[in-house]
């Protein structure tokens, strides 16, 4: 049975086979047909005014179903249509309805309120009439058509709002207690029909009509304490329903207008000071009731803060403390009453945040965050109450805590909070360094060098820099990232940079001071040479602890760098004074020998010692050929240019004047024979070359440059004291050639 089937299956298959082979067949003859058929027709009706269409071909395909197309019923199109229709007539339109309603019954109660129509008891009792009608047509309703009775509902509420406010404000006609009260019972209300129609647009429009009243009926002249006691009240039961029902649009809503309604009034108010403790009372009132709000939401319910949810918080403690201040500000001009506010604040945030932490009532985030504010306003509180460089020492000090807390902790939020003081204060020296160190600063002869306040700040800042890098590196326990790149990398370098100006600048501040009262050509020199030489030495240390103790590649390249331009620096512009030093020496033989002369010695001293900091970070730190090749450029490079400065200095003292052509070829040729023959014995290749090129420059030295202006004598010398020398290095070359090319040198001889 089974071979059957298979024997049927596979028959079938080579049918299908054969039936598309002929129809392939039968396909292209077609084809063939139908093209000559079209050829025809177009030869006879070329002349024709409208050509035949194209007959196409008939393409080979089987399985080749067209598309067909869908078509939308009727019936669901005008379902969509009365979809839409549904929610405009039912839904959105009794919406606006409603909002129209109150408006124009507030409009019409200011008009009666300005024209005198009807007395004020009867405006009163009327406004709760159009309330309470309101109310029970919900009532009845509220069976058979809920969401049209919530709105209805919502309507009621913002009027008996409205109605409360203006009795009391405007006429006077229920003392406080009794408003407050009508304005407690009606906020309850809110919240009872809210939870018991369990719709949000009914706390949302009584939400819009209750926070309008203030604007709609504006006078200029409005009792604030009662209008912030109004927003207290409304604002405790809309949380206490935001919370009970997780509706958070209604909180966002009550905490915009709310902190809007405070800033419009403090702005257009004419005299806040006449009633600051009310003020004070109420700010601090809307504060609390929208931070514990916030908080008892999420610690009650254990859930994650959102962003927007923190950037709640922080514009909550923000705009308090903008008004705050504002207040205090306009009321008092004592600044210690602003200091104390602001640690107010820092103190409730850091309460606060601690607790939490300790508790253990939220998430992380949302503890740092809260601390972070404290620490935050505690730092606004520095150049609040202090001026000057006392800010600057004091963000230090902070920052240094931050970060220690921060890397023992291990939490990376201190750090960031960390490095964003840093910031701050490193522009707060800046402005300190642009107000003492800029060249039109005032500068007195009293001005006492490395012993001002500024000074001291600065150096003590800089020591601040220097202890966050140095735990830095050594809690460098941190996550790859951006943080662990400025506490380790960038944060060193800023401390090396920062100690180097801050010094410079007195140094330099040293010689303005003293050159008040004391004026010589010299100085200025002295000055600069002063100023050089102490850039080589802290160079050079640096090169020294990195190389000794830190041992960090990266470092080495960036001081390799800075040391190199301090060095190229040192050749130009040092040497240059050095020299002009020397000619008023000459000039002035009464002048005393070693502070003219003898400064030289030091100063190469100093290149020295710079030089070999170079040389060993290079080789310790970035081993390789083309390294080695730098390092034997570096030192030959600067041997050279000292040994030519030498050499013009003793001739100028001699009496010897002008001799940068005969004297300086000479000492060319010498030094490059000198190389050659190094090159030779040690067997390197770089050393040789340096050599050979140095003949060549000398060369051209001598051709284009000294022959010009020397006697014939004088050519004559150079020429033949320059010729022997090469002849030297060639006939070195020559006899020591199996050494330095061996088997190679052989074989190219040979084969010549």
């Amino acid at each position: 049975m089974m071979e059957n089937i298979n024997q049927r299956i596979e028959d079938l298959e080579n049918s299908i086979k054969q039936l598309n082979a002929d129809q392939g067949r039968t396909t292209e003859t077609l084809n063939a047909v139908l093209a000559e058929l079209q050829s025809l027709k177009t030869s006879l009706q070329k002349d024709a005014a409208a050509p035949q269409a194209e007959v196409p071909f008939v393409r080979r395909s089987t399985s080749f179903v067209p598309p067909v197309k869908k078509q939308v019923p009727a019936s669901t199109t005008n379902a969509r249509r009365d979809q839409l229709e549904n929610l405009i007539g039912s839904n959105i339109i009794n919406k606006i309805g409603i909002l129209v309603t109150v408006v124009g019954v507030f409009i019409g109660a200011k008009y009666a309120i300005e024209k005198e129509l009807i007395s004020a008891t009867t405006r009163i009792i009327l406004g709760y009439g159009i309330a309470a009608i309101l109310c029970v047509l919900a009532y009845r309703l509220k069976a058979k058509y809920i969401d049209y009775s919530a709105v209805l509902m919502s309507g009621s509420i913002a009027i008996m709002y409205f109605i409360t406010y203006i009795a009391h404000s405007f006429y006077n006609l229920f003392p406080q207690p009794v408003a407050f009260g009508l304005m407690l019972f009606t906020t309850v209300f809110v919240v009872s029909m809210s939870i018991w129609y369990n719709r949000k647009i009914i706390a949302l429009l009584g939400q819009v009509g209750a926070y309008a009243i203030p604007f709609l009926l504006s006078t200029g002249n409005e009792n604030l304490p009662l209008l912030y006691g109004y927003l207290s009240i409304i604002n405790i039961g809309l949380l206490f329903l935001s919370f009970k029902r997780d509706w958070k649009l209604i909180y966002e809503f009550a905490f915009g207008f709310s902190w809007f309604i405070f800033f419009a009034s403090f702005l257009n108010a004419k005299n806040l000071a006449a009633e600051f403790s009310t003020n004070l009372i109420f700010l601090l009132v809307n504060f609390v009731i929208f931070y514990t709000a916030f908080l008892a939401n999420k610690i009650i319910k254990k859930e994650l803060y959102s962003l927007p949810e923190i950037s709640i918080l922080l514009i909550n403690a923000v705009a308090f403390f903008l008004l705050g201040y504002y207040l205090i500000n306009t009321s008092f001009d004592n600044k210690h009453y602003l200091t104390l506010f602001t640690l107010a604040n820092a103190l409730v945030h850091l309460v606060i945040g601690d607790r939490i932490r300790w508790l253990k009532l939220a998430d992380e985030s949302v503890t740092l965050f809260i601390l972070g504010l404290g620490l935050a306003f505690f730092t606004l509180s520095i150049p609040i109450h202090f001026e000057g460089n006392t800010i600057t020492v004091l963000w230090a000090v902070e920052a240094v805590f931050l970060c220690y807390t921060g890397l023992t902790k291990k939490r990376e939020s201190y750090l960031i909070l960390s490095i964003a003081l840093l910031l701050l204060t490193l522009g707060s020296m800046l402005i300190d360094w642009k107000q003492d160190y800029a060249p039109d600063a005032t500068i007195s002869i009293a001005t006492k060098s490395f012993l001002n306040a500024n000074f001291l700040s600065s150096l003590f800042v800089c020591i601040c820099f220097g202890v966050i890098s140095s735990l830095s590196i050594k809690y460098a326990k941190i996550e790859q990232g951006l943080v662990k790149t400025i506490l380790t990398v960038a944060l060193p370098l800023a401390f090396i940079l920062l100690t180097y100006c801050c010094i410079v600048q007195e140094i330099d501040l040293a010689w303005k001071v003293y050159m008040i009262n004391h004026a010589s050509e010299s100085l200025n020199s002295f000055k600069l040479l002063s100023l050089q030489g102490f850039s080589i030495g802290y160079v050079s240390i640096w090169l020294w602890l990195n190389w000794q103790f830190f041992k960090e590649k990266h470092l080495s390249t960036i001081l390799v760098i800075v040391g190199l331009y301090a060095l190229f620096l040192a050749m130009i512009g040092g040497l240059t004074e050095i020299g002009i030093l020397r000619d008023l020496y000459i000039q002035n033989k009464s002048a005393n020998i070693m502070s003219m002369l003898g400064i030289r010695y030091g100063y190469f001293m100093l290149i020295a010692v710079l030089v070999l900091g170079v040389i060993s970070n290079l080789k310790t730190f970035l081993p390789s050929a083309n390294i080695t090749k730098l390092i034997a450029l570096v030192f030959n490079t600067t041997l050279l240019v000292l040994l030519c400065n030498e050499f013009i200095h003793w001739m100028d003292i001699g009496g010897y004047s002008n001799q940068y052509k005969l004297g300086l070829s000479i000492i060319f040729a010498v030094y490059a024979l000198a190389l050659v023959i190094t090159g030779i014995s040690k067997k390197l290749k770089h050393i040789r070359m340096g050599g050979i090129i140095l003949f060549g420059i000398t060369l051209c030295k001598v051709l284009f440059y000294d022959l010009s202006s020397l006697s014939t004598i004088s050519k004559t010398i150079v020429l033949i004291v320059l010729g022997v020398i090469m002849l030297i290095a060639s006939f070195l070359y020559n006899k020591f050639k199996d050494s330095i090319f061996g088997n190679e040198a052989e074989t190219m001889v040979d084969k010549g």
